[in-house]
């Protein structure tokens, strides 16, 4: 078993990026597996070196350790999307060859107004296809004259369907698709294609991330066969939302696992609390270590529903993990506060 975890380096580990590496490393741990950390840097206008860094202190104050990563290597590196360019060039240029993927070079304007105009016959506001099937004689007249282009896989408009290891059967019908971006106008991949050739190249098993991405595992499992990959077994947690259902934002508080630390929590009660967010023990036990979460875990309880991040629970787990610690314990965690 090889599981990863891949956020963007945008800033610190979020709550939700935490939650999900916990889980993909007590899948890991439990079957003796891999836990792999890569940074998905392709966003060059976002991505920067601090925030990077704030992934892996965030990461490690958790203490949750990756077997593989950018800082302490691997078989199957470099960990970082930024230097794996080739891999995702020569995966495209295979789809292309294989006539799974086309230019395309219609401008925004022209996109904004094919949007508007299936919305306005109530249809859904997909691509059209108007690039499919272009000549090769106009393909390069217009790359002569250097128009700008994107590459889009050629969806196989079928039904398909695979079974979530969190969410159950999941089906769609792929003609609703429209055909997806794989590599933006600057040669730089869009985040599901790169993710589809570093889960092969990386020999990822299983897939578990936020319900947000269900959406891409269809084109993604198009694009693994065209590609000749063996998709890896993928489950959708659900997300992380507020006490009122509203999604996790600044304005209701931290978000990043590094604020929490600077605001006196530790780590055991962001381990508890995080391990609840959206599995659930056999029995009503809510205070359990790291050791007790590795023995009770399992794929099978974890709840395909969105789950509620509760910073009230969190106190009170916080309390009852620092009315705990000893004496000393409780000294030296409490002196860099002191200091500041």
């Amino acid at each position: 078993m090889r599981v990863r975890i891949a956020p963007s380096p945008t800033g610190n580990a979020h709550v939700g990026t935490a939650r999900n590496a916990l889980y993909n490393l007590l899948l890991a741990r439990q079957h003796h597996g891999s836990f792999i950390l890569r940074i998905d840097d392709t966003d060059v206008k976002r991505s920067t070196a601090a925030s990077e860094l704030g992934v892996y202190e965030g990461l490690r104050w958790l203490n949750l350790a990756w077997d593989e990563g950018p800082d302490v290597g691997g078989p199957c590196g470099p960990y970082r999307q930024s230097e794996r360019l080739d891999l995702y060039t020569a995966a495209c240029e295979q789809l292309l060859a294989a006539g799974r993927a086309y230019p395309c070079f219609c401008t925004r304007d022209d996109l904004a107004a094919e949007r508007a105009a299936a919305r306005a016959a109530g249809r859904p506001p997909l691509y059209s296809g108007r690039c499919r099937d272009l000549p090769p004689s106009r393909v390069q007249a217009l790359k002569e004259r250097g128009a700008p282009y994107v590459i889009r896989l050629r969806i196989d408009p079928r039904p398909m369907a695979f079974t979530d290891l969190v969410q159950g059967e999941i089906a769609q019908d792929a003609s609703l698709l429209g055909d997806p971006v794989i590599m933006k106008a600057n040669g730089l991949p869009v985040y599901s294609f790169a993710t589809v050739v570093d889960e092969h190249h990386m020999a990822i098993s299983h897939v578990l991330r936020s319900a947000e991405h269900i959406s891409n595992t269809f084109p993604q499992l198009q694009m693994y066969e065209a590609l000749g990959y063996a998709p890896p077994q993928f489950g959708h947690l659900g997300l992380l939302l507020n006490p009122d259902r509203s999604k996790i934002s600044k304005r209701t508080g931290a978000v990043y696992i590094g604020e929490f630390r600077d605001q006196g929590y530790i780590p055991e009660a962001m381990i508890n609390h995080l391990a609840l967010c959206g599995w659930s023990p056999d029995g009503d036990q809510e205070v359990l270590s790291f050791d007790e979460i590795l023995a009770a875990w399992s794929l099978e309880r974890c709840s395909p529903a969105n789950a509620i991040f509760d910073r009230q629970k969190l106190l009170w787990l916080n309390g009852h993990y620092l009315r705990g610690l000893s004496v000393a314990d409780l000294a030296g965690r409490g002196w860099p506060f002191l200091r500041r």
